[in-house]
Protein backbone atom coordinates (compact mmCIF):
# COMPACT_ATOMS: atom_id res chain seq x y z
CA UNK A 1 0.00 0.00 0.00
CA UNK A 2 1.16 3.37 -1.23
CA UNK A 3 2.43 5.47 1.96
CA UNK A 4 0.24 8.60 1.38
CA UNK A 5 2.90 10.87 4.01
CA UNK A 6 5.70 10.02 1.83
CA UNK A 7 7.28 13.64 0.01
CA UNK A 8 6.30 13.25 -3.78
CA UNK A 9 9.25 13.44 -5.21
CA UNK A 10 10.11 15.37 -8.76
CA UNK A 11 9.78 12.96 -12.42
CA UNK A 12 12.90 12.37 -13.21
CA UNK A 13 13.92 11.60 -9.01
CA UNK A 14 11.18 8.42 -9.73
CA UNK A 15 12.33 7.29 -12.79
CA UNK A 16 15.93 7.22 -11.68
CA UNK A 17 15.12 5.61 -8.59
CA UNK A 18 12.47 3.30 -9.64
CA UNK A 19 14.96 2.23 -11.94
CA UNK A 20 17.21 1.05 -9.80
CA UNK A 21 14.81 -0.68 -8.11
CA UNK A 22 14.64 -2.81 -10.96
CA UNK A 23 18.27 -3.20 -11.22
CA UNK A 24 18.33 -4.33 -7.57
CA UNK A 25 15.66 -6.69 -7.34
CA UNK A 26 17.09 -8.04 -11.32
CA UNK A 27 20.60 -8.98 -9.27
CA UNK A 28 19.03 -10.45 -6.00
CA UNK A 29 16.94 -12.68 -8.60
CA UNK A 30 20.25 -13.28 -10.49
CA UNK A 31 21.91 -14.47 -7.57
CA UNK A 32 25.00 -12.21 -8.25
CA UNK A 33 27.41 -10.45 -5.74
CA UNK A 34 28.20 -8.01 -8.07
CA UNK A 35 26.46 -4.36 -7.61
CA UNK A 36 23.97 -3.05 -9.67
CA UNK A 37 24.66 -0.90 -12.14
CA UNK A 38 24.65 2.93 -11.35
CA UNK A 39 22.32 5.20 -13.56
CA UNK A 40 24.86 7.50 -15.05
CA UNK A 41 23.64 10.82 -15.23
CA UNK A 42 26.55 12.24 -16.67
CA UNK A 43 25.63 12.37 -20.50
CA UNK A 44 23.72 15.64 -21.39
CA UNK A 45 20.75 13.58 -22.69
CA UNK A 46 20.33 12.01 -19.81
CA UNK A 47 16.98 12.38 -17.72
CA UNK A 48 18.43 15.11 -15.48
CA UNK A 49 19.81 16.74 -17.50
CA UNK A 50 16.99 17.74 -19.50
CA UNK A 51 15.18 18.94 -16.26
CA UNK A 52 15.64 22.78 -15.70
CA UNK A 53 18.25 24.26 -13.08
CA UNK A 54 15.26 24.66 -10.47
CA UNK A 55 14.23 20.88 -10.97
CA UNK A 56 17.45 19.50 -10.95
CA UNK A 57 18.18 21.50 -7.59
CA UNK A 58 14.68 20.67 -6.17
CA UNK A 59 15.86 16.83 -6.72
CA UNK A 60 19.52 16.86 -5.15
CA UNK A 61 17.64 17.31 -2.13
CA UNK A 62 15.53 14.20 -2.79
CA UNK A 63 18.45 12.02 -3.22
CA UNK A 64 20.52 13.65 -0.75
CA UNK A 65 17.44 12.38 2.13
CA UNK A 66 17.57 8.77 0.44
CA UNK A 67 21.11 8.62 0.69
CA UNK A 68 20.72 9.29 4.38
CA UNK A 69 18.00 6.72 4.50
CA UNK A 70 19.97 4.20 3.31
CA UNK A 71 18.44 3.31 0.02
CA UNK A 72 20.99 4.43 -2.57
CA UNK A 73 24.95 5.44 -2.86
CA UNK A 74 25.45 8.38 -5.33
CA UNK A 75 28.11 10.40 -6.87
CA UNK A 76 28.41 13.93 -7.15
CA UNK A 77 30.28 15.93 -9.43
CA UNK A 78 34.26 17.54 -8.44
CA UNK A 79 32.84 21.16 -9.37
CA UNK A 80 30.37 23.55 -8.48
CA UNK A 81 30.63 23.74 -5.00
CA UNK A 82 27.13 23.27 -3.53
CA UNK A 83 25.34 22.86 -6.62
CA UNK A 84 27.69 20.89 -7.82
CA UNK A 85 26.07 18.24 -10.21
CA UNK A 86 24.87 14.83 -9.75
CA UNK A 87 26.44 11.97 -11.99
CA UNK A 88 25.42 8.52 -10.52
CA UNK A 89 22.99 6.78 -8.79
CA UNK A 90 23.32 3.63 -7.55
CA UNK A 91 20.72 1.21 -5.37
CA UNK A 92 22.17 0.82 -1.79
CA UNK A 93 19.01 -1.19 0.04
CA UNK A 94 16.06 -2.83 -1.88
CA UNK A 95 13.67 -2.83 0.85
CA UNK A 96 14.52 0.55 1.89
CA UNK A 97 14.20 2.10 -1.91
CA UNK A 98 11.05 0.33 -2.09
CA UNK A 99 9.62 1.42 1.01
CA UNK A 100 10.91 5.60 -0.10
CA UNK A 101 9.28 4.88 -3.21
CA UNK A 102 5.77 3.42 -1.94
CA UNK A 103 6.01 0.60 -3.60
CA UNK A 104 5.97 -3.37 -2.76
CA UNK A 105 9.37 -5.35 -4.36
CA UNK A 106 8.51 -8.03 -6.25
CA UNK A 107 9.63 -10.33 -3.88
CA UNK A 108 6.85 -8.93 -1.70
CA UNK A 109 4.20 -8.95 -4.25
CA UNK A 110 4.94 -12.81 -5.10
CA UNK A 111 5.10 -13.81 -1.64
CA UNK A 112 1.61 -12.25 -0.86
CA UNK A 113 0.11 -13.82 -4.36
CA UNK A 114 1.91 -17.29 -3.76
CA UNK A 115 -0.22 -17.13 -0.29
CA UNK A 116 -3.66 -16.45 -1.66
CA UNK A 117 -3.00 -18.88 -4.77
CA UNK A 118 -1.51 -22.03 -2.92
CA UNK A 119 -4.32 -23.48 -3.02
CA UNK A 120 -4.90 -24.29 -6.51
CA UNK A 121 -1.11 -24.81 -7.17
CA UNK A 122 -1.54 -28.93 -6.51
CA UNK A 123 -4.59 -28.88 -9.27
CA UNK A 124 -3.18 -26.46 -11.55
CA UNK A 125 0.49 -27.33 -13.07
CA UNK A 126 0.34 -23.92 -15.33
CA UNK A 127 -0.22 -21.64 -12.03
CA UNK A 128 3.07 -23.04 -11.00
CA UNK A 129 4.86 -21.97 -14.07
CA UNK A 130 2.90 -18.76 -13.70
CA UNK A 131 4.85 -17.56 -10.29
CA UNK A 132 8.15 -19.27 -11.40
CA UNK A 133 8.02 -16.82 -13.87
CA UNK A 134 6.67 -14.21 -11.39
CA UNK A 135 10.25 -15.18 -9.34
CA UNK A 136 12.08 -14.78 -12.02
CA UNK A 137 10.70 -11.02 -12.82
CA UNK A 138 8.90 -12.19 -15.81
CA UNK A 139 5.06 -10.75 -16.05
CA UNK A 140 2.70 -13.29 -17.76
CA UNK A 141 0.65 -11.89 -20.53
CA UNK A 142 1.47 -8.53 -19.04
CA UNK A 143 0.68 -8.96 -15.81
CA UNK A 144 3.25 -9.40 -11.95
CA UNK A 145 2.54 -10.85 -9.01
CA UNK A 146 0.01 -7.85 -7.81
CA UNK A 147 -2.67 -9.24 -10.41
CA UNK A 148 -2.71 -11.93 -7.85
CA UNK A 149 -6.64 -11.84 -7.59
CA UNK A 150 -7.69 -12.41 -11.16
CA UNK A 151 -5.47 -15.09 -11.36
CA UNK A 152 -7.35 -16.28 -8.23
CA UNK A 153 -10.83 -15.59 -10.28
CA UNK A 154 -9.61 -17.12 -13.47
CA UNK A 155 -9.42 -20.57 -10.69
CA UNK A 156 -12.49 -20.08 -9.40
CA UNK A 157 -13.53 -20.72 -13.20
CA UNK A 158 -11.71 -23.58 -13.44
CA UNK A 159 -13.39 -24.98 -10.72
CA UNK A 160 -16.61 -24.73 -11.61
CA UNK A 161 -15.92 -26.14 -14.71
CA UNK A 162 -14.40 -29.44 -13.65
CA UNK A 163 -17.05 -29.54 -11.38
CA UNK A 164 -19.55 -29.96 -14.43
CA UNK A 165 -16.72 -32.49 -16.67
CA UNK A 166 -18.31 -32.88 -20.43
CA UNK A 167 -21.05 -29.78 -20.19
CA UNK A 168 -21.74 -26.58 -21.18
CA UNK A 169 -22.22 -23.59 -18.83
CA UNK A 170 -23.60 -20.29 -19.96
CA UNK A 171 -20.81 -18.23 -19.48
CA UNK A 172 -22.69 -14.87 -18.49
CA UNK A 173 -24.86 -17.22 -16.42
CA UNK A 174 -21.96 -18.32 -14.32
CA UNK A 175 -20.25 -15.55 -14.19
CA UNK A 176 -23.31 -13.83 -12.72
CA UNK A 177 -23.58 -16.73 -10.02
CA UNK A 178 -19.22 -16.38 -8.90
CA UNK A 179 -18.60 -12.69 -9.24
CA UNK A 180 -22.45 -10.74 -9.05
CA UNK A 181 -20.60 -9.81 -12.62
CA UNK A 182 -21.97 -11.41 -15.22
CA UNK A 183 -19.06 -9.92 -17.49
CA UNK A 184 -16.47 -10.53 -14.95
CA UNK A 185 -14.75 -13.80 -16.97
CA UNK A 186 -14.62 -12.35 -20.11
CA UNK A 187 -11.82 -9.88 -18.58
CA UNK A 188 -9.76 -13.26 -17.67
CA UNK A 189 -9.51 -14.32 -20.91
CA UNK A 190 -5.41 -13.90 -20.44
CA UNK A 191 -5.54 -15.88 -17.46
CA UNK A 192 -8.00 -18.72 -18.31
CA UNK A 193 -5.48 -18.77 -21.70
CA UNK A 194 -2.72 -19.41 -19.67
CA UNK A 195 -4.13 -21.94 -17.10
CA UNK A 196 -5.72 -23.83 -19.45
CA UNK A 197 -3.20 -23.63 -21.71
CA UNK A 198 -0.17 -25.56 -23.56
CA UNK A 199 2.51 -23.36 -21.50
CA UNK A 200 3.28 -19.77 -20.79
CA UNK A 201 5.11 -19.54 -24.00
CA UNK A 202 2.29 -20.90 -26.26
CA UNK A 203 0.65 -18.36 -29.11
CA UNK A 204 -2.40 -16.52 -27.80
CA UNK A 205 -5.48 -18.49 -28.04
CA UNK A 206 -8.71 -16.60 -29.35
CA UNK A 207 -11.84 -15.80 -27.40
CA UNK A 208 -13.87 -17.98 -28.28
CA UNK A 209 -10.94 -20.53 -28.71
CA UNK A 210 -10.58 -20.88 -24.79
CA UNK A 211 -14.06 -20.54 -24.13
CA UNK A 212 -15.31 -22.83 -25.47
CA UNK A 213 -12.62 -25.36 -24.82
CA UNK A 214 -13.59 -24.83 -21.19
CA UNK A 215 -17.01 -25.29 -22.02
CA UNK A 216 -18.60 -21.47 -21.30
CA UNK A 217 -20.53 -20.61 -24.16
CA UNK A 218 -22.84 -18.05 -24.98
CA UNK A 219 -26.32 -19.62 -24.83
CA UNK A 220 -26.43 -24.09 -25.28
CA UNK A 221 -26.04 -24.93 -28.96
CA UNK A 222 -27.27 -28.30 -30.38
CA UNK A 223 -25.49 -30.99 -32.65
CA UNK A 224 -26.40 -30.12 -36.09
CA UNK A 225 -26.34 -33.09 -38.08
CA UNK A 226 -26.30 -33.89 -42.11
CA UNK A 227 -26.93 -36.93 -43.71
CA UNK A 228 -29.43 -39.79 -42.97
CA UNK A 229 -30.50 -42.86 -40.52
CA UNK A 230 -31.56 -42.33 -37.06
CA UNK A 231 -30.24 -40.32 -34.32
CA UNK A 232 -31.08 -42.46 -31.12
CA UNK A 233 -32.06 -40.25 -28.18
CA UNK A 234 -31.63 -41.42 -23.87
CA UNK A 235 -35.11 -39.75 -23.80
CA UNK A 236 -38.06 -39.13 -26.03
CA UNK A 237 -38.57 -40.51 -29.72
CA UNK A 238 -35.60 -41.17 -31.79
CA UNK A 239 -34.81 -38.42 -34.00
CA UNK A 240 -35.13 -38.95 -37.79
CA UNK A 241 -31.93 -37.53 -39.86
CA UNK A 242 -34.15 -35.40 -42.41
CA UNK A 243 -32.72 -33.28 -45.29
CA UNK A 244 -30.81 -30.52 -45.15
CA UNK A 245 -30.12 -31.64 -41.15
CA UNK A 246 -31.48 -31.34 -37.68
CA UNK A 247 -30.59 -30.24 -34.67
CA UNK A 248 -30.57 -31.94 -31.01
CA UNK A 249 -28.88 -31.69 -27.28
CA UNK A 250 -25.44 -32.97 -27.64
CA UNK A 251 -26.35 -34.68 -24.06
CA UNK A 252 -29.48 -36.27 -25.36
CA UNK A 253 -27.75 -38.74 -28.36
CA UNK A 254 -27.03 -41.84 -27.31
CA UNK A 255 -26.08 -43.28 -30.72
CA UNK A 256 -26.75 -43.36 -34.13
CA UNK A 257 -28.63 -46.15 -36.24
CA UNK A 258 -26.53 -45.99 -39.60
CA UNK A 259 -23.78 -47.06 -41.27
CA UNK A 260 -21.77 -43.51 -43.16
CA UNK A 261 -18.50 -44.82 -44.43
CA UNK A 262 -17.20 -41.80 -43.85
CA UNK A 263 -17.82 -38.41 -40.99
CA UNK A 264 -16.54 -35.08 -41.71
CA UNK A 265 -16.67 -32.75 -39.11
CA UNK A 266 -16.95 -28.91 -40.39
CA UNK A 267 -15.30 -26.10 -38.86
CA UNK A 268 -17.79 -22.66 -40.20
CA UNK A 269 -21.46 -22.64 -40.22
CA UNK A 270 -21.78 -21.70 -43.53
CA UNK A 271 -19.29 -24.30 -45.24
CA UNK A 272 -21.64 -26.51 -42.92
CA UNK A 273 -25.04 -25.47 -44.72
CA UNK A 274 -23.46 -25.91 -48.25
CA UNK A 275 -22.58 -29.54 -47.46
CA UNK A 276 -25.95 -30.61 -45.78
CA UNK A 277 -27.38 -29.83 -49.49
CA UNK A 278 -24.87 -31.26 -51.58
CA UNK A 279 -25.34 -34.41 -49.16
CA UNK A 280 -28.85 -34.41 -50.61
CA UNK A 281 -29.48 -38.29 -52.32
CA UNK A 282 -26.26 -40.14 -50.67
CA UNK A 283 -26.22 -41.91 -47.73
CA UNK A 284 -22.78 -42.60 -47.22
CA UNK A 285 -21.70 -39.93 -45.40
CA UNK A 286 -22.50 -38.22 -42.11
CA UNK A 287 -21.08 -33.97 -41.73
CA UNK A 288 -21.17 -32.60 -38.42
CA UNK A 289 -20.70 -28.76 -37.49
CA UNK A 290 -18.45 -27.90 -34.57
CA UNK A 291 -19.27 -24.25 -34.12
CA UNK A 292 -16.19 -23.78 -34.06
CA UNK A 293 -13.67 -25.04 -30.95
CA UNK A 294 -15.99 -28.33 -29.74
CA UNK A 295 -16.97 -27.22 -26.48
CA UNK A 296 -17.14 -30.44 -23.88
CA UNK A 297 -20.90 -30.93 -24.28
CA UNK A 298 -20.86 -31.55 -27.95
CA UNK A 299 -17.58 -33.89 -27.53
CA UNK A 300 -19.79 -35.99 -25.28
CA UNK A 301 -22.92 -35.77 -27.87
CA UNK A 302 -20.43 -36.52 -31.29
CA UNK A 303 -18.64 -39.36 -29.14
CA UNK A 304 -21.97 -40.65 -28.46
CA UNK A 305 -23.08 -40.34 -31.63
CA UNK A 306 -19.82 -42.08 -33.76
CA UNK A 307 -18.65 -44.35 -31.04
CA UNK A 308 -20.57 -47.49 -32.78
CA UNK A 309 -19.57 -46.80 -35.67
CA UNK A 310 -18.21 -49.56 -37.84
CA UNK A 311 -14.38 -49.18 -37.60
CA UNK A 312 -13.99 -48.52 -41.50
CA UNK A 313 -15.29 -45.54 -41.12
CA UNK A 314 -13.37 -42.83 -41.99
CA UNK A 315 -12.99 -39.57 -40.02
CA UNK A 316 -12.04 -36.15 -41.45
CA UNK A 317 -12.22 -32.77 -40.73
CA UNK A 318 -12.69 -29.37 -42.47
CA UNK A 319 -11.77 -26.36 -41.01
CA UNK A 320 -10.20 -22.58 -41.95
CA UNK A 321 -6.38 -23.38 -42.78
CA UNK A 322 -5.18 -21.28 -39.94
CA UNK A 323 -4.13 -21.73 -36.51
CA UNK A 324 -7.75 -21.98 -34.84
CA UNK A 325 -8.51 -24.69 -37.68
CA UNK A 326 -5.41 -27.00 -37.08
CA UNK A 327 -5.91 -26.46 -33.17
CA UNK A 328 -9.59 -27.66 -33.54
CA UNK A 329 -8.75 -30.73 -35.51
CA UNK A 330 -5.93 -31.34 -32.91
CA UNK A 331 -9.10 -31.44 -30.40
CA UNK A 332 -10.90 -33.28 -32.00
CA UNK A 333 -8.34 -35.98 -32.56
CA UNK A 334 -7.33 -35.71 -28.65
CA UNK A 335 -11.20 -36.15 -27.31
CA UNK A 336 -13.43 -36.28 -30.02
CA UNK A 337 -12.81 -39.60 -31.65
CA UNK A 338 -13.25 -43.05 -31.15
CA UNK A 339 -10.39 -45.01 -29.76
CA UNK A 340 -8.18 -46.30 -32.13
CA UNK A 341 -9.64 -44.19 -34.99
CA UNK A 342 -7.16 -41.02 -36.47
CA UNK A 343 -8.62 -37.95 -37.78
CA UNK A 344 -7.95 -37.06 -41.51
CA UNK A 345 -7.54 -33.59 -43.46
CA UNK A 346 -10.35 -32.92 -45.50
CA UNK A 347 -9.29 -29.51 -48.17
CA UNK A 348 -6.78 -28.40 -45.38
CA UNK A 349 -3.70 -28.63 -47.62
CA UNK A 350 -3.01 -25.06 -49.28
CA UNK A 351 -0.20 -26.24 -51.25
CA UNK A 352 -3.58 -27.91 -52.77
CA UNK A 353 -5.79 -24.67 -53.46
CA UNK A 354 -3.31 -22.66 -55.41
CA UNK A 355 -3.44 -19.79 -53.06
CA UNK A 356 -3.72 -18.62 -49.86
CA UNK A 357 -2.86 -14.93 -47.30
CA UNK A 358 0.23 -14.71 -46.50
CA UNK A 359 1.51 -14.91 -42.37
CA UNK A 360 4.35 -14.53 -40.54
CA UNK A 361 6.75 -17.29 -40.21
CA UNK A 362 6.00 -17.77 -36.23
CA UNK A 363 2.45 -17.63 -37.08
CA UNK A 364 3.34 -20.63 -39.87
CA UNK A 365 5.12 -22.29 -37.31
CA UNK A 366 1.88 -22.29 -34.90
CA UNK A 367 -0.08 -23.66 -37.46
CA UNK A 368 2.68 -26.91 -38.91
CA UNK A 369 3.27 -27.23 -35.43
CA UNK A 370 -0.92 -27.92 -34.45
CA UNK A 371 -1.12 -29.60 -37.44
CA UNK A 372 1.70 -31.97 -36.21
CA UNK A 373 -0.19 -32.11 -33.17
CA UNK A 374 -3.34 -33.69 -34.79
CA UNK A 375 -0.78 -36.55 -36.40
CA UNK A 376 -0.61 -34.97 -39.99
CA UNK A 377 2.70 -35.07 -40.46
CA UNK A 378 2.47 -34.72 -44.14
CA UNK A 379 1.29 -30.81 -43.61
CA UNK A 380 4.36 -30.50 -41.16
CA UNK A 381 5.70 -28.40 -43.63
CA UNK A 382 3.10 -26.28 -45.14
CA UNK A 383 4.27 -22.43 -45.98
CA UNK A 384 2.93 -19.50 -44.01
CA UNK A 385 -0.28 -19.41 -46.03
CA UNK A 386 -3.47 -18.96 -44.53
CA UNK A 387 -6.78 -19.91 -45.97
CA UNK A 388 -10.91 -19.80 -45.06
CA UNK A 389 -12.58 -22.53 -45.89
CA UNK A 390 -15.12 -20.81 -47.18
CA UNK A 391 -12.92 -19.52 -49.72
CA UNK A 392 -11.96 -23.35 -51.05
CA UNK A 393 -14.60 -25.07 -53.15
CA UNK A 394 -16.96 -27.33 -51.67
CA UNK A 395 -16.28 -30.93 -52.06
CA UNK A 396 -17.07 -33.94 -50.31
CA UNK A 397 -15.57 -37.50 -49.85
CA UNK A 398 -16.06 -40.31 -51.62
CA UNK A 399 -16.96 -43.74 -50.06
CA UNK A 400 -14.45 -46.04 -49.77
Amino acid sequence: MVDTRRPVLCGWVDAVLREQLGRGERKSVSGSSSVPQKSNLKPTNSIYWQQNFEERMRGHGQIRDAVKYGAVTAGWGDQGGDDRPLEWVRVDDVELLASLLGIATNATQLQVAQKNLEAWTDAYPRLIEVLKAWERLRRVRGLAPDSWRSWRDALRVLDAVVAMPGEDQVIRVLSGRLFSDTKRIEKLLPQLDVLSGEGLSSRPRGKWEVLRTLGLVKQPMPLLIAGTGKILMHEGPDCTIVHPYVGVAPRSVRGLEATPSWVLSIENLTTFHLAAEALKCREDGLVVFTGGMPSPAWVTGFRSLTGSLPTTAVFYHWGDIDVGGFRIAARLQEVALPEGVSLQPWLMDVTKCGRGNAVSESIGDAMRAAAVRVGWSELGELPSLALEQEQIELKLPESQ
